[in-house]
């Protein structure tokens, strides 16, 4: 007997030891194994329910999600290119805040959700509505999670166009603290350098001469460069 061999036997035999163990058990405790085996069974059948119509779900917001962003995205004027195209930049506007907006109440308490939400309030920022867009971005930016660090940033650049540079430099620093994948440390340090200019330009410099580092990446530094020949 090789040694594979020996080694299915034994795995082979301890199989059968396992298997004769069970139906002893089975015999003298069928009634209750019976009782056990119609829970679990409606356990499993209820888990997979649950399994098959959260992930059914997640697909519908994702899917409610890319029809407003086939809104958002949509050409304006007349085109040859397939598909829905719109007569203004206001007429798009007010179909794509229609479209998010629905989202966002439909998929509430979802990622998909606050992504719709912070869309919200980027065209209402955009259309002069500074008061709902500041609602919807607080809502969005308090929820935690990879979109409240954009939702941040988009609520900062609100605050700063009215003058308010103390509450959008606080926004900037908790993503400073805290960035994301979609918002990394550097770009947060980058805006709030931006924001310091005009209330602190010691602190706004430093935090410039901090990001210019050989390793910094591509984008930092063609704003970084944007930002030196802005400043000559």
């Amino acid at each position: 007997m090789t040694r594979h061999e020996l080694k299915e036997q034994l795995q082979h035999d301890a199989f059968s030891d396992n298997v004769s163990g069970v139906i002893s058990y089975a015999s003298s405790h069928r009634e209750k194994l019976t009782r056990w085996a119609i829970i679990a069974g409606a356990v499993l059948i209820v888990a997979g329910i649950v399994l098959w119509y959260s992930s059914y779900r997640r697909e519908q917001r994702r899917d409610d999600l890319q029809a407003a962003f086939a809104v958002y995205e949509a050409p304006v004027g007349t085109t040859a290119v397939a598909g829905k195209t719109y007569p203004n930049q206001d007429e798009k506007n007010k179909a794509s805040l229609k479209a998010f907006s629905e989202v966002a109440a439909k998929d509430s308490g979802h990622e998909e959700g606050s992504i719709a939400r912070y869309y919200v309030g980027v065209l209402k920022a955009q259309t002069g509505d500074s008061k709902g867009a500041e609602a919807d971005l607080r809502a969005v930016a308090s929820n935690g999670g990879e979109i409240s660090a954009l939702a941040k940033i988009a609520l900062s650049q609100l605050l700063s166009g009215q003058n308010r540079q103390s509450e959008a430099q606080a926004l900037l620093r908790e993503v400073v603290n805290k960035p994301t994948d979609l918002v990394s440390k550097a770009q947060a340090q980058l805006l709030l350098a931006q924001s310091l200019e005009s209330t602190n330009p010691a602190e706004a410099k430093k935090l410039l001469q901090s990001l210019k580092a050989p390793n910094q990446s591509p984008a930092v530094t063609r704003a970084l460069d944007q930002v030196a020949s802005q400043n000559k």
